[in-house]
Protein backbone atom coordinates (compact mmCIF):
# COMPACT_ATOMS: atom_id res chain seq x y z
CA UNK A 1 0.00 0.00 0.00
CA UNK A 2 3.31 2.46 1.07
CA UNK A 3 4.70 1.63 -2.44
CA UNK A 4 1.43 2.33 -4.44
CA UNK A 5 0.81 5.15 -2.72
CA UNK A 6 4.07 6.45 -3.09
CA UNK A 7 4.28 5.70 -6.99
CA UNK A 8 1.18 8.14 -7.42
CA UNK A 9 2.78 10.80 -5.41
CA UNK A 10 5.95 10.72 -7.64
CA UNK A 11 3.29 10.77 -10.65
CA UNK A 12 1.82 13.85 -9.33
CA UNK A 13 5.02 15.65 -8.32
CA UNK A 14 6.98 14.63 -11.83
CA UNK A 15 3.35 16.48 -13.79
CA UNK A 16 3.33 19.41 -11.61
CA UNK A 17 6.94 19.90 -12.06
CA UNK A 18 6.36 19.55 -15.62
CA UNK A 19 3.75 21.76 -16.38
CA UNK A 20 4.79 25.13 -17.61
CA UNK A 21 4.35 28.01 -14.98
CA UNK A 22 2.88 30.02 -17.77
CA UNK A 23 -0.21 28.23 -17.82
CA UNK A 24 -0.97 28.91 -14.25
CA UNK A 25 -1.88 32.32 -12.20
CA UNK A 26 0.24 34.02 -9.40
CA UNK A 27 -1.59 32.19 -6.56
CA UNK A 28 -1.88 28.84 -8.29
CA UNK A 29 2.21 28.99 -8.48
CA UNK A 30 1.93 29.32 -4.80
CA UNK A 31 -0.32 27.34 -3.97
CA UNK A 32 1.93 24.61 -6.78
CA UNK A 33 5.11 25.54 -5.00
CA UNK A 34 2.86 24.63 -1.18
CA UNK A 35 1.90 21.56 -2.87
CA UNK A 36 5.50 20.49 -4.02
CA UNK A 37 6.44 20.99 -0.71
CA UNK A 38 4.30 19.39 0.80
CA UNK A 39 4.97 16.18 -1.39
CA UNK A 40 8.59 16.32 -0.49
CA UNK A 41 7.59 16.18 3.11
CA UNK A 42 5.01 13.31 2.50
CA UNK A 43 8.34 11.42 0.04
CA UNK A 44 10.77 11.83 3.17
CA UNK A 45 7.66 10.43 5.47
CA UNK A 46 7.57 7.49 3.43
CA UNK A 47 10.53 6.70 3.42
CA UNK A 48 11.02 6.83 7.21
CA UNK A 49 8.39 4.68 7.10
CA UNK A 50 9.78 2.33 5.01
CA UNK A 51 13.27 2.31 6.74
CA UNK A 52 11.11 1.65 10.40
CA UNK A 53 9.72 -1.26 8.64
CA UNK A 54 13.03 -2.58 7.19
CA UNK A 55 14.02 -1.97 10.77
CA UNK A 56 11.44 -3.95 12.46
CA UNK A 57 10.97 -6.74 9.70
CA UNK A 58 15.45 -6.80 10.30
CA UNK A 59 14.76 -7.19 14.18
CA UNK A 60 12.13 -9.83 13.85
CA UNK A 61 14.11 -11.86 11.50
CA UNK A 62 16.71 -11.73 14.22
CA UNK A 63 14.22 -12.63 17.05
CA UNK A 64 12.85 -15.26 15.04
CA UNK A 65 16.84 -16.64 14.39
CA UNK A 66 17.52 -16.33 18.01
CA UNK A 67 14.49 -18.43 18.59
CA UNK A 68 15.87 -21.25 16.28
CA UNK A 69 19.11 -20.97 17.82
CA UNK A 70 17.99 -21.16 20.97
CA UNK A 71 15.82 -24.40 20.07
CA UNK A 72 18.98 -25.71 18.64
CA UNK A 73 20.31 -25.58 21.54
CA UNK A 74 17.62 -26.68 23.95
CA UNK A 75 17.69 -29.51 21.77
CA UNK A 76 20.99 -30.36 21.91
CA UNK A 77 21.07 -29.52 25.73
CA UNK A 78 18.28 -32.05 26.32
CA UNK A 79 19.87 -34.47 24.27
CA UNK A 80 23.37 -34.29 26.48
CA UNK A 81 21.13 -34.58 29.58
CA UNK A 82 19.64 -37.41 27.72
CA UNK A 83 22.68 -38.89 27.22
CA UNK A 84 24.25 -38.52 30.89
CA UNK A 85 21.23 -39.73 32.23
CA UNK A 86 21.51 -42.95 29.76
CA UNK A 87 25.19 -42.82 31.28
CA UNK A 88 24.39 -42.51 34.18
CA UNK A 89 21.66 -45.44 34.66
CA UNK A 90 24.33 -47.40 32.98
CA UNK A 91 27.03 -46.86 35.26
CA UNK A 92 24.19 -47.49 38.38
CA UNK A 93 23.27 -50.88 37.11
CA UNK A 94 26.85 -51.89 36.40
CA UNK A 95 27.04 -51.17 40.05
CA UNK A 96 24.59 -52.80 41.54
CA UNK A 97 24.40 -55.92 39.45
CA UNK A 98 27.78 -57.30 41.49
CA UNK A 99 26.54 -56.61 44.76
CA UNK A 100 22.79 -57.77 44.41
CA UNK A 101 24.48 -60.51 42.80
CA UNK A 102 26.59 -61.34 45.81
CA UNK A 103 23.87 -60.67 48.02
CA UNK A 104 21.97 -63.56 46.07
CA UNK A 105 24.97 -66.04 46.87
CA UNK A 106 25.10 -65.20 50.19
CA UNK A 107 20.98 -65.81 51.24
CA UNK A 108 21.75 -68.80 49.51
CA UNK A 109 24.46 -69.61 51.68
CA UNK A 110 22.48 -68.31 54.76
CA UNK A 111 19.63 -70.96 53.73
CA UNK A 112 21.88 -73.94 53.62
CA UNK A 113 23.62 -73.04 56.40
CA UNK A 114 20.08 -72.70 58.19
CA UNK A 115 19.45 -76.16 56.67
CA UNK A 116 22.36 -77.75 57.83
CA UNK A 117 21.56 -76.08 61.41
CA UNK A 118 18.46 -77.50 61.48
CA UNK A 119 19.76 -81.64 60.76
CA UNK A 120 22.20 -81.27 63.86
CA UNK A 121 19.41 -79.90 65.86
CA UNK A 122 17.57 -82.53 65.04
CA UNK A 123 20.47 -85.09 65.38
CA UNK A 124 21.48 -83.76 68.56
CA UNK A 125 17.75 -83.99 69.69
CA UNK A 126 18.22 -87.73 68.78
CA UNK A 127 21.26 -87.92 70.91
CA UNK A 128 19.66 -86.84 73.74
CA UNK A 129 16.49 -88.85 73.77
CA UNK A 130 19.21 -91.65 73.56
CA UNK A 131 20.96 -89.96 76.73
CA UNK A 132 18.27 -90.13 78.38
CA UNK A 133 16.87 -93.54 77.83
CA UNK A 134 20.73 -94.39 78.92
CA UNK A 135 20.29 -92.41 82.09
CA UNK A 136 16.81 -93.77 82.91
CA UNK A 137 18.50 -97.41 82.25
CA UNK A 138 21.19 -96.67 84.54
CA UNK A 139 19.01 -94.84 87.12
CA UNK A 140 17.19 -98.40 86.97
CA UNK A 141 20.29 -100.41 87.84
CA UNK A 142 21.78 -98.25 90.60
CA UNK A 143 18.12 -98.48 92.12
CA UNK A 144 18.68 -102.46 91.46
CA UNK A 145 22.11 -102.35 92.70
CA UNK A 146 21.08 -100.25 96.24
CA UNK A 147 17.82 -102.13 96.70
CA UNK A 148 17.57 -104.94 100.16
CA UNK A 149 19.13 -108.29 98.95
CA UNK A 150 15.82 -110.76 98.18
CA UNK A 151 14.53 -112.83 101.23
CA UNK A 152 16.43 -116.35 101.06
CA UNK A 153 14.07 -118.37 99.23
CA UNK A 154 12.30 -121.61 100.88
CA UNK A 155 13.94 -125.17 100.57
CA UNK A 156 10.66 -126.09 98.24
CA UNK A 157 11.48 -124.99 94.57
CA UNK A 158 9.61 -122.64 93.58
CA UNK A 159 6.76 -122.97 90.55
CA UNK A 160 8.48 -120.05 88.07
CA UNK A 161 11.61 -118.19 88.87
CA UNK A 162 12.23 -115.27 91.13
CA UNK A 163 12.87 -111.44 90.05
CA UNK A 164 16.69 -111.06 89.05
CA UNK A 165 18.25 -109.67 92.27
CA UNK A 166 17.59 -106.48 93.53
CA UNK A 167 14.83 -106.08 91.55
CA UNK A 168 11.15 -104.73 92.91
CA UNK A 169 7.78 -104.22 92.25
CA UNK A 170 7.52 -100.90 93.21
CA UNK A 171 11.07 -99.83 90.45
CA UNK A 172 9.26 -101.91 87.71
CA UNK A 173 6.24 -100.12 88.63
CA UNK A 174 7.33 -97.30 88.80
CA UNK A 175 9.61 -97.49 85.48
CA UNK A 176 6.72 -98.60 83.80
CA UNK A 177 4.14 -96.20 84.73
CA UNK A 178 6.80 -93.37 83.55
CA UNK A 179 7.38 -94.84 80.31
CA UNK A 180 3.70 -95.43 79.30
CA UNK A 181 3.27 -91.91 80.51
CA UNK A 182 5.80 -90.58 78.39
CA UNK A 183 4.69 -92.70 75.22
CA UNK A 184 7.80 -94.72 75.36
CA UNK A 185 4.98 -97.76 74.72
CA UNK A 186 7.34 -100.35 73.49
CA UNK A 187 9.71 -100.27 76.52
CA UNK A 188 6.47 -99.67 78.80
CA UNK A 189 5.10 -102.98 77.49
CA UNK A 190 8.40 -104.90 78.64
CA UNK A 191 8.09 -103.29 82.18
CA UNK A 192 4.51 -104.20 82.41
CA UNK A 193 5.20 -107.92 81.80
CA UNK A 194 8.62 -108.28 83.38
CA UNK A 195 6.03 -106.92 86.73
CA UNK A 196 3.25 -109.36 86.01
CA UNK A 197 6.09 -112.21 84.99
CA UNK A 198 7.39 -111.78 88.72
CA UNK A 199 4.95 -109.91 90.98
CA UNK A 200 1.32 -110.97 89.55
CA UNK A 201 -0.19 -111.55 92.95
CA UNK A 202 0.49 -107.40 93.77
CA UNK A 203 -2.32 -105.52 94.35
CA UNK A 204 -1.22 -103.25 91.34
CA UNK A 205 -0.80 -106.12 88.57
CA UNK A 206 -4.62 -105.65 87.46
CA UNK A 207 -3.87 -101.91 86.88
CA UNK A 208 -0.54 -103.10 85.37
CA UNK A 209 -2.54 -105.44 82.89
CA UNK A 210 -5.18 -102.87 82.29
CA UNK A 211 -2.29 -100.68 80.63
CA UNK A 212 -1.13 -103.22 78.83
CA UNK A 213 -4.28 -103.23 76.79
CA UNK A 214 -4.28 -99.41 76.52
CA UNK A 215 -0.81 -99.69 75.08
CA UNK A 216 -2.02 -102.19 72.73
CA UNK A 217 -4.47 -99.77 72.33
CA UNK A 218 -2.80 -97.38 71.19
CA UNK A 219 -0.97 -99.51 68.88
CA UNK A 220 -4.35 -100.28 66.85
CA UNK A 221 -3.74 -103.80 67.80
CA UNK A 222 -7.55 -104.05 68.68
CA UNK A 223 -7.57 -108.31 69.20
CA UNK A 224 -4.53 -108.03 71.44
CA UNK A 225 -6.27 -105.28 73.30
CA UNK A 226 -8.94 -107.55 73.65
CA UNK A 227 -7.34 -110.66 75.25
CA UNK A 228 -5.23 -108.15 77.70
CA UNK A 229 -8.55 -106.40 78.74
CA UNK A 230 -9.74 -110.11 79.36
CA UNK A 231 -7.07 -111.24 81.08
CA UNK A 232 -7.96 -108.66 83.63
CA UNK A 233 -10.96 -110.44 84.00
CA UNK A 234 -9.61 -113.80 83.90
CA UNK A 235 -6.44 -113.60 86.22
CA UNK A 236 -7.30 -111.33 88.65
CA UNK A 237 -10.60 -111.24 91.10
CA UNK A 238 -13.12 -108.50 91.35
CA UNK A 239 -10.75 -105.39 91.94
CA UNK A 240 -11.27 -101.40 90.97
CA UNK A 241 -10.51 -102.16 87.05
CA UNK A 242 -12.95 -105.08 86.06
CA UNK A 243 -15.81 -103.11 85.19
CA UNK A 244 -14.24 -100.79 83.02
CA UNK A 245 -11.62 -103.73 81.35
CA UNK A 246 -15.20 -105.46 80.48
CA UNK A 247 -16.33 -102.44 78.67
CA UNK A 248 -13.36 -101.78 77.11
CA UNK A 249 -13.11 -105.03 75.88
CA UNK A 250 -15.71 -104.38 74.20
CA UNK A 251 -14.66 -101.46 72.51
CA UNK A 252 -11.75 -103.30 70.94
CA UNK A 253 -14.19 -106.11 69.86
CA UNK A 254 -15.93 -103.50 68.28
CA UNK A 255 -13.08 -101.36 67.25
CA UNK A 256 -11.58 -105.00 65.53
CA UNK A 257 -14.86 -105.57 63.79
CA UNK A 258 -15.96 -108.66 66.06
CA UNK A 259 -19.14 -106.93 66.51
CA UNK A 260 -21.33 -110.16 67.63
CA UNK A 261 -18.72 -110.51 70.47
CA UNK A 262 -18.75 -107.00 71.75
CA UNK A 263 -22.29 -106.67 71.33
CA UNK A 264 -22.57 -109.62 74.13
CA UNK A 265 -19.92 -108.13 76.40
CA UNK A 266 -21.72 -104.71 76.30
CA UNK A 267 -25.01 -106.92 77.19
CA UNK A 268 -23.07 -108.68 79.77
CA UNK A 269 -21.23 -105.78 81.15
CA UNK A 270 -24.88 -104.06 81.37
CA UNK A 271 -26.09 -106.77 83.33
CA UNK A 272 -23.32 -106.95 86.21
CA UNK A 273 -22.69 -103.17 86.13
CA UNK A 274 -25.87 -101.04 85.47
CA UNK A 275 -24.63 -98.48 87.67
CA UNK A 276 -21.44 -97.94 86.11
CA UNK A 277 -20.16 -94.54 84.67
CA UNK A 278 -19.37 -96.12 81.28
CA UNK A 279 -22.76 -97.48 81.33
CA UNK A 280 -24.23 -95.08 78.77
CA UNK A 281 -21.31 -95.30 76.42
CA UNK A 282 -21.99 -99.06 76.57
CA UNK A 283 -25.52 -98.68 75.80
CA UNK A 284 -24.57 -96.11 72.37
CA UNK A 285 -22.46 -98.73 71.66
CA UNK A 286 -25.29 -101.36 71.33
CA UNK A 287 -27.38 -98.73 69.66
CA UNK A 288 -24.59 -98.47 67.28
CA UNK A 289 -24.44 -102.51 66.49
CA UNK A 290 -28.43 -102.29 66.31
CA UNK A 291 -29.21 -104.07 69.55
CA UNK A 292 -31.10 -103.39 72.65
CA UNK A 293 -29.83 -102.82 76.28
CA UNK A 294 -30.57 -105.68 79.02
CA UNK A 295 -33.69 -104.10 80.59
CA UNK A 296 -34.92 -102.23 77.77
CA UNK A 297 -38.30 -101.95 77.18
CA UNK A 298 -39.69 -101.90 73.50
CA UNK A 299 -41.31 -98.40 72.58
CA UNK A 300 -44.92 -99.53 71.97
CA UNK A 301 -45.27 -101.41 75.40
CA UNK A 302 -43.72 -98.14 76.83
CA UNK A 303 -46.77 -96.32 75.10
CA UNK A 304 -49.46 -98.66 76.21
CA UNK A 305 -48.35 -98.93 80.12
CA UNK A 306 -49.08 -94.66 79.57
CA UNK A 307 -52.42 -95.20 78.25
Amino acid sequence: MIAKFWKTASVVTLALLTTPALLFPQNTKEQLVSLQRDVAQLQDQIRQLQKAQADQIAALTALVQQAVDESRKGAAMSGGVQRTIDQKLTDLQAKLVAPVATLGSKVDTVAEDFRTMQTNVAELTRLVRKMDDKLNDISTAVRTLNAPPPAPQSATAPDKPGPPAGVTAEVLYQNGYRDYMGKKDELALQEFNEYLKYFDKNAQAPTVQFYIGNLYDRANQYDDAAQAFDAVLTRFPENEKTAEAMYMKGVMLQKGRHKTDAGAVFQEFLRKYPGSPFASKAREHLKELGLSAPGARPSGSRKKDEQ
